[in-house]
Parts: C-alpha cells; structure tokens; sequence
C-alpha cells in the first residue's frame, strides 16, 4: 500500500523546542528547524488522508506551533 505524505511548513518562536517534540510524534518522518522563513519543515505521513491529517492535527496541537502550511506530495516515477 501507498502511503500519503505531506511537508508540513511551521512557524514559531521556538523551533528547536517544536523539532525535538515533532520527532516524537508517531508518523512524523522527518523534521528540522530551517534557516529563515517558515522556521521548521516536518515530513509526515499515513496511510491514507485522514491518518496523514492526524498527525498534522497533533503537530498543530504543540504549544509554541502558531501556524502551519502543508502541502500533500505524491511520489512520481
């Protein structure tokens, strides 16, 4: 089965803190604090929509998260 994946783009005051508490979020694949502008990307996915929508849910649940851009991706051969 395919997954589905998503970049979530992150805003906040506090992306160390944001990266180390998104990397312990089951379905999070990935995640890092950028340079500039958003402040940290995370890759997450599922195994459909709505399980790929949970996570995302939980990483907008994180206190010092305010405000996320995702952007669903396909894998394209």
């Amino acid at each position: 089965m395919t997954k589905v994946w998503a970049y979530v783009f992150i805003t906040t005051q506090q992306p160390r803190k944001v990266v180390q508490t998104l990397r312990q979020i089951p379905g999070v694949v990935k995640a890092d604090a950028l340079f500039g502008t958003p402040d940290a990307i995370a890759i997450v996915e599922g195994d459909d929509i709505a399980s790929m929508d949970a996570v995302i849910d939980r990483i907008v649940e994180v206190p010092e998260v305010s405000a996320t851009d995702s952007k669903v991706a396909r894998w394209i051969e």
